[in-house]
Protein backbone atom coordinates (compact mmCIF):
# COMPACT_ATOMS: atom_id res chain seq x y z
CA UNK A 1 0.00 0.00 0.00
CA UNK A 2 3.08 2.58 1.23
CA UNK A 3 4.42 1.44 -2.04
CA UNK A 4 1.24 2.30 -4.40
CA UNK A 5 1.19 5.92 -2.25
CA UNK A 6 4.49 6.54 -3.24
CA UNK A 7 4.20 5.87 -6.65
CA UNK A 8 1.07 7.78 -6.65
CA UNK A 9 2.66 10.59 -5.10
CA UNK A 10 5.27 10.72 -7.18
CA UNK A 11 3.69 10.39 -10.49
CA UNK A 12 1.09 13.11 -9.88
CA UNK A 13 2.63 15.56 -7.90
CA UNK A 14 2.18 18.40 -9.85
CA UNK A 15 -1.89 17.69 -10.09
CA UNK A 16 -1.90 17.38 -6.72
CA UNK A 17 -0.30 20.73 -5.94
CA UNK A 18 -2.38 22.18 -8.36
CA UNK A 19 -5.54 21.23 -6.66
CA UNK A 20 -3.89 21.95 -3.07
CA UNK A 21 -2.86 25.67 -4.48
CA UNK A 22 -6.27 25.57 -5.93
CA UNK A 23 -8.38 24.71 -3.09
CA UNK A 24 -6.59 27.74 -0.95
CA UNK A 25 -6.82 30.51 -3.55
CA UNK A 26 -10.53 29.04 -3.70
CA UNK A 27 -11.67 29.41 -0.26
CA UNK A 28 -9.73 32.29 0.44
CA UNK A 29 -10.59 34.37 -2.57
CA UNK A 30 -14.43 34.30 -0.88
CA UNK A 31 -13.44 36.34 1.68
CA UNK A 32 -11.48 38.91 -0.15
CA UNK A 33 -14.99 40.26 -1.31
CA UNK A 34 -16.01 40.70 2.55
CA UNK A 35 -16.25 43.76 4.81
CA UNK A 36 -14.24 42.13 7.09
CA UNK A 37 -11.02 41.82 4.67
CA UNK A 38 -11.55 44.93 3.25
CA UNK A 39 -11.18 46.83 6.87
CA UNK A 40 -8.02 44.34 7.21
CA UNK A 41 -6.09 45.58 4.21
CA UNK A 42 -7.25 49.09 5.19
CA UNK A 43 -5.55 48.80 8.40
CA UNK A 44 -2.77 47.22 6.64
CA UNK A 45 -2.38 50.37 4.59
CA UNK A 46 -2.58 52.37 7.38
CA UNK A 47 0.35 50.88 9.66
CA UNK A 48 2.55 51.66 6.96
CA UNK A 49 0.97 55.39 5.57
CA UNK A 50 0.04 54.57 2.78
CA UNK A 51 -3.36 55.73 1.76
CA UNK A 52 -6.71 53.78 1.58
CA UNK A 53 -7.43 52.08 -1.33
CA UNK A 54 -11.01 50.16 -0.59
CA UNK A 55 -11.00 48.06 -3.65
CA UNK A 56 -7.83 46.48 -3.20
CA UNK A 57 -9.22 43.24 -1.00
CA UNK A 58 -11.52 42.95 -4.08
CA UNK A 59 -8.53 43.03 -6.74
CA UNK A 60 -6.47 40.70 -4.75
CA UNK A 61 -9.81 38.03 -4.82
CA UNK A 62 -10.61 38.20 -8.58
CA UNK A 63 -6.36 38.07 -8.83
CA UNK A 64 -6.42 34.59 -7.14
CA UNK A 65 -9.49 33.54 -8.77
CA UNK A 66 -7.60 34.25 -12.30
CA UNK A 67 -4.72 32.56 -10.44
CA UNK A 68 -6.82 29.58 -10.13
CA UNK A 69 -8.21 29.50 -13.57
CA UNK A 70 -4.47 29.35 -14.49
CA UNK A 71 -4.02 26.40 -12.64
CA UNK A 72 -6.65 24.53 -14.03
CA UNK A 73 -5.39 25.68 -18.00
CA UNK A 74 -1.69 25.87 -16.72
CA UNK A 75 -0.23 24.47 -19.93
CA UNK A 76 -0.97 27.68 -21.74
CA UNK A 77 1.69 30.62 -21.41
CA UNK A 78 -0.61 33.58 -20.53
CA UNK A 79 -1.53 30.56 -17.46
CA UNK A 80 2.47 30.36 -16.80
CA UNK A 81 2.51 34.03 -16.25
CA UNK A 82 -0.59 34.19 -14.14
CA UNK A 83 1.28 32.17 -11.80
CA UNK A 84 4.90 33.43 -12.20
CA UNK A 85 2.94 36.89 -10.91
CA UNK A 86 0.82 35.93 -8.06
CA UNK A 87 4.11 33.84 -7.21
CA UNK A 88 5.97 37.55 -6.60
CA UNK A 89 3.16 38.72 -5.08
CA UNK A 90 2.82 36.18 -2.89
CA UNK A 91 5.83 37.48 -1.22
CA UNK A 92 4.72 40.51 -0.45
CA UNK A 93 3.09 39.69 2.75
CA UNK A 94 6.19 38.59 3.79
CA UNK A 95 7.85 42.11 4.11
CA UNK A 96 5.12 42.93 6.41
CA UNK A 97 7.74 41.23 9.16
CA UNK A 98 9.31 43.98 8.95
CA UNK A 99 6.99 46.78 8.20
CA UNK A 100 4.16 45.63 10.63
CA UNK A 101 3.61 45.43 14.51
CA UNK A 102 3.33 41.56 14.00
CA UNK A 103 5.66 40.65 16.65
CA UNK A 104 5.10 39.19 20.57
CA UNK A 105 6.34 42.39 22.59
CA UNK A 106 5.56 40.42 25.83
CA UNK A 107 8.01 37.79 24.02
CA UNK A 108 10.51 40.57 23.44
CA UNK A 109 9.50 41.02 20.27
CA UNK A 110 11.53 39.63 17.73
CA UNK A 111 12.12 36.61 17.04
CA UNK A 112 8.68 35.52 18.63
CA UNK A 113 5.85 36.24 15.60
CA UNK A 114 1.72 36.69 16.90
CA UNK A 115 0.18 37.57 13.46
CA UNK A 116 3.38 37.20 11.94
CA UNK A 117 2.73 33.03 11.97
CA UNK A 118 0.41 33.84 9.25
CA UNK A 119 2.31 35.91 7.32
CA UNK A 120 5.77 33.43 6.88
CA UNK A 121 3.25 30.84 5.23
CA UNK A 122 3.33 32.75 2.16
CA UNK A 123 6.44 31.74 1.04
CA UNK A 124 5.36 28.49 0.84
CA UNK A 125 2.57 29.90 -0.67
CA UNK A 126 4.75 31.36 -3.86
CA UNK A 127 7.23 28.77 -3.67
CA UNK A 128 3.81 26.12 -5.39
CA UNK A 129 3.01 28.83 -7.46
CA UNK A 130 6.50 29.00 -9.48
CA UNK A 131 7.03 25.21 -8.68
CA UNK A 132 4.30 25.21 -10.98
CA UNK A 133 4.19 27.93 -13.44
CA UNK A 134 8.15 26.44 -13.81
CA UNK A 135 7.28 23.23 -15.00
CA UNK A 136 4.87 23.77 -17.14
CA UNK A 137 6.68 26.53 -19.00
CA UNK A 138 9.99 23.99 -18.64
CA UNK A 139 12.27 26.37 -16.98
CA UNK A 140 14.33 24.47 -14.96
CA UNK A 141 16.54 26.41 -12.94
CA UNK A 142 13.58 28.47 -12.04
CA UNK A 143 11.97 24.90 -10.91
CA UNK A 144 15.33 24.31 -9.21
CA UNK A 145 14.51 27.10 -7.45
CA UNK A 146 11.24 26.86 -6.31
CA UNK A 147 12.22 23.09 -5.34
CA UNK A 148 14.58 25.27 -2.76
CA UNK A 149 11.62 27.81 -1.85
CA UNK A 150 9.50 24.66 -0.81
CA UNK A 151 12.24 23.58 1.46
CA UNK A 152 13.13 26.49 3.36
CA UNK A 153 9.14 27.56 3.47
CA UNK A 154 8.65 24.03 5.24
CA UNK A 155 11.61 24.64 7.87
CA UNK A 156 10.84 28.27 8.62
CA UNK A 157 7.33 27.11 9.46
CA UNK A 158 8.20 24.03 11.49
CA UNK A 159 11.11 26.14 13.07
CA UNK A 160 9.92 29.26 14.17
CA UNK A 161 5.98 28.33 14.88
CA UNK A 162 7.35 24.85 16.63
CA UNK A 163 9.95 27.56 18.71
CA UNK A 164 6.87 29.16 19.84
CA UNK A 165 5.16 25.91 21.08
CA UNK A 166 7.86 26.11 24.35
CA UNK A 167 5.70 29.69 25.15
CA UNK A 168 3.16 29.75 27.48
CA UNK A 169 1.22 32.31 24.76
CA UNK A 170 1.64 29.59 22.21
CA UNK A 171 0.26 26.95 24.29
CA UNK A 172 -2.67 29.13 25.29
CA UNK A 173 -3.08 30.08 21.74
CA UNK A 174 -3.62 26.79 20.79
CA UNK A 175 -5.99 25.54 23.41
CA UNK A 176 -9.11 25.67 21.69
CA UNK A 177 -7.45 25.12 18.72
CA UNK A 178 -6.35 21.44 19.99
CA UNK A 179 -9.43 21.29 22.51
CA UNK A 180 -12.11 21.30 19.16
CA UNK A 181 -10.57 18.13 16.94
CA UNK A 182 -10.81 14.58 18.28
CA UNK A 183 -7.51 14.46 16.58
CA UNK A 184 -5.77 16.22 19.08
CA UNK A 185 -7.59 16.51 22.09
CA UNK A 186 -6.32 13.71 23.79
CA UNK A 187 -3.19 15.36 24.39
CA UNK A 188 -4.62 17.27 26.97
CA UNK A 189 -5.95 14.35 28.72
CA UNK A 190 -2.06 13.00 28.84
CA UNK A 191 -0.71 16.89 29.54
CA UNK A 192 -1.19 20.08 30.92
CA UNK A 193 -1.54 23.05 28.16
CA UNK A 194 1.96 24.03 28.75
CA UNK A 195 3.50 20.30 28.12
CA UNK A 196 1.00 19.75 25.84
CA UNK A 197 2.71 22.67 23.61
CA UNK A 198 5.64 21.59 24.66
CA UNK A 199 4.92 17.62 22.83
CA UNK A 200 3.94 19.04 19.95
CA UNK A 201 7.04 21.33 19.79
CA UNK A 202 8.81 18.42 20.10
CA UNK A 203 7.61 16.59 16.89
CA UNK A 204 7.52 19.24 14.81
CA UNK A 205 11.24 20.15 15.90
CA UNK A 206 12.40 16.28 15.28
CA UNK A 207 10.74 15.95 12.08
CA UNK A 208 12.60 19.69 11.21
CA UNK A 209 15.65 17.81 12.10
CA UNK A 210 15.38 14.76 10.12
CA UNK A 211 14.60 16.53 6.79
CA UNK A 212 17.97 18.40 7.54
CA UNK A 213 19.77 14.85 7.55
CA UNK A 214 18.99 14.36 4.08
CA UNK A 215 22.64 14.74 2.95
CA UNK A 216 22.95 11.42 5.12
CA UNK A 217 20.05 10.13 5.68
CA UNK A 218 17.27 9.39 3.52
CA UNK A 219 14.97 7.69 5.60
CA UNK A 220 15.46 10.48 7.94
CA UNK A 221 14.39 13.14 5.53
CA UNK A 222 11.43 10.91 4.11
CA UNK A 223 10.26 10.27 7.73
CA UNK A 224 10.52 14.29 8.34
CA UNK A 225 8.89 15.33 5.30
CA UNK A 226 6.01 12.76 6.29
CA UNK A 227 5.56 13.98 9.95
CA UNK A 228 5.24 17.38 8.39
CA UNK A 229 2.76 16.41 5.95
CA UNK A 230 0.47 14.69 7.92
CA UNK A 231 0.68 17.50 10.56
CA UNK A 232 -0.09 20.42 8.00
CA UNK A 233 -3.02 17.69 6.39
CA UNK A 234 -4.69 17.14 10.18
CA UNK A 235 -4.85 20.71 10.69
CA UNK A 236 -7.89 20.83 8.24
CA UNK A 237 -9.45 19.26 10.59
CA UNK A 238 -9.84 22.76 12.57
CA UNK A 239 -11.95 24.17 9.69
CA UNK A 240 -14.62 21.89 11.17
CA UNK A 241 -14.27 21.62 14.73
CA UNK A 242 -13.36 25.00 15.48
CA UNK A 243 -14.82 25.87 13.27
CA UNK A 244 -12.56 28.14 10.80
CA UNK A 245 -16.30 29.89 9.00
CA UNK A 246 -18.99 31.51 9.54
CA UNK A 247 -22.54 31.41 7.91
CA UNK A 248 -23.34 34.81 8.81
CA UNK A 249 -23.66 35.98 4.72
CA UNK A 250 -25.87 33.01 3.83
CA UNK A 251 -22.80 30.81 2.98
CA UNK A 252 -19.67 29.60 4.88
CA UNK A 253 -17.14 31.98 4.83
CA UNK A 254 -13.75 31.12 6.62
CA UNK A 255 -12.86 33.13 9.00
CA UNK A 256 -9.46 34.88 9.91
CA UNK A 257 -8.46 31.61 11.82
CA UNK A 258 -9.63 29.40 8.94
CA UNK A 259 -7.14 31.67 6.53
CA UNK A 260 -4.48 30.88 8.33
CA UNK A 261 -5.60 27.03 8.57
CA UNK A 262 -5.98 26.69 5.32
CA UNK A 263 -2.34 28.20 4.53
CA UNK A 264 -1.28 24.50 5.54
CA UNK A 265 -2.33 22.88 2.04
CA UNK A 266 0.68 24.78 0.60
CA UNK A 267 2.91 23.93 3.37
CA UNK A 268 1.36 20.28 2.44
CA UNK A 269 1.68 20.53 -1.38
CA UNK A 270 5.73 21.44 -0.72
CA UNK A 271 5.90 18.22 1.51
CA UNK A 272 4.71 16.54 -1.72
CA UNK A 273 6.83 18.04 -4.58
CA UNK A 274 10.35 17.43 -2.07
CA UNK A 275 8.99 13.88 -1.62
CA UNK A 276 8.69 13.55 -5.42
CA UNK A 277 11.67 15.06 -5.91
CA UNK A 278 13.24 12.76 -3.63
CA UNK A 279 12.11 9.68 -5.05
CA UNK A 280 12.57 10.82 -8.60
CA UNK A 281 16.42 10.90 -7.52
CA UNK A 282 16.73 7.94 -5.98
CA UNK A 283 15.28 6.37 -9.01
Amino acid sequence: MLTSLKSIVTAHHVLISRWLLGSFLLLTAVTRFTTADASYFTKQLQAVNFPDLPWLSAALGVMQLITLAALIVPRYRWSQVVMYVYAGLATVPLLMMFTHPVWVDALGGFPAPGAGQGLIKYLAIAAVSLFIASHYAKHTRINALAVKLALSGILLVMVWIGGMKFTQYEADGIERLMNSSPLFSWIYSLFSVLHGSYFIGVIELIAVFAILLAPWSSKAYVLGLGVAALTFAATQTFLITLPGYDTQLGFPVLTGSGQFIVKDLALLACCIILFAKHNATKA
